[in-house]
C-alpha cells in the first residue's frame, strides 16, 4: 500500500467512524467519494473497498427500520471494533493484519439473521457496481474497473447504460471568437 493511500484511508476510516457514531450518513456518503477520488488516481484495492464499505454502511444506517432487528446490535457493534482495529491495524503499518481485519469485516455479516443478513449483502453487491460506475465516470476504462473490483465488464456495462453515465457528453468548448468576447467583457 502506498504511503499517501495509507494515510488518506486512516483518516477517511477515522472521519467515518465518528460519522458512524454521530449518525452522520451524508458525510459518510462524502468520505466515500473522496475515497473513491483516490481510487481513481491510484486504481487500488484498498482504496475502492473501503469506498464501497463507507458507503455501503451509509445505505444501512439509512434504513432505520433494520435497527429493531435482535442481531443489529451485534452488527453494530462488530462494525464499530472493525474501524478500531482497522485504524489500529494501519496506525501501526500492519498491512497484512488491515487485510485480515477487512475480510473478518465481511465474514462477520454472515452470522446476522436472514434478513438483515441479505439485505446488507444486497447493499454490498449493490455498491459495487454503484461505485464501479463512479470509477469509471472518473476516467478509469470499463476493463480496468472491473478487475479492480472483482465484476464482470457486462456486469458494469449493463448498470452504465441504465444510469446514462456513458451517455455523458463531455464538455464543449467555446470558439477562440467567443471566448476572446468573453474575456474582453471582464476586462471592460
Amino acid at each position: 500500500m502506498e504511503e499517501e493511500v495509507k494515510k488518506d484511508i486512516l483518516d477517511v476510516l477515522k472521519k467515518s467512524l465518528e460519522a458512524i457514531k454521530k449518525e452522520d450518513i451524508v458525510n459518510l456518503r462524502e468520505l466515500s467519494n473522496h475515497t473513491l477520488h483516490d481510487a481513481s488516481i491510484y486504481q487500488d484495492d484498498y482504496s475502492t473497498t473501503i469506498a464501497i464499505i463507507i458507503y455501503s454502511l451509509s445505505k444501512v444506517f439509512e434504513r432505520v427500520s433494520y435497527r429493531e432487528y435482535k442481531s443489529w446490535s451485534m452488527f453494530y457493534k462488530n462494525i464499530l471494533e472493525f474501524f478500531d482495529k482497522a485504524i489500529k491495524a494501519l496506525e501501526e503499518d500492519n498491512i497484512e493484519d488491515y487485510e485480515v481485519i477487512v475480510h473478518d469485516m465481511f465474514n462477520t455479516i454472515y452470522d446476522l439473521e436472514p434478513k438483515l443478513r441479505d439485505y446488507i449483502i444486497n447493499v454490498f453487491q449493490g455498491a459495487r457496481i454503484h461505485k464501479a460506475s463512479r470509477l469509471h465516470e472518473h476516467g478509469v476504462s470499463v476493463g480496468r474497473v472491473a478487475e479492480i473490483l472483482g465484476l464482470s465488464e457486462f456486469e458494469i456495462m449493463d448498470y452504465l447504460g441504465k444510469t446514462g453515465i456513458a451517455d455523458v457528453e463531455f464538455s464543449i468548448t467555446r470558439d477562440v471568437r467567443e471566448r476572446i468576447k468573453f474575456v474582453r467583457g471582464i476586462f471592460k
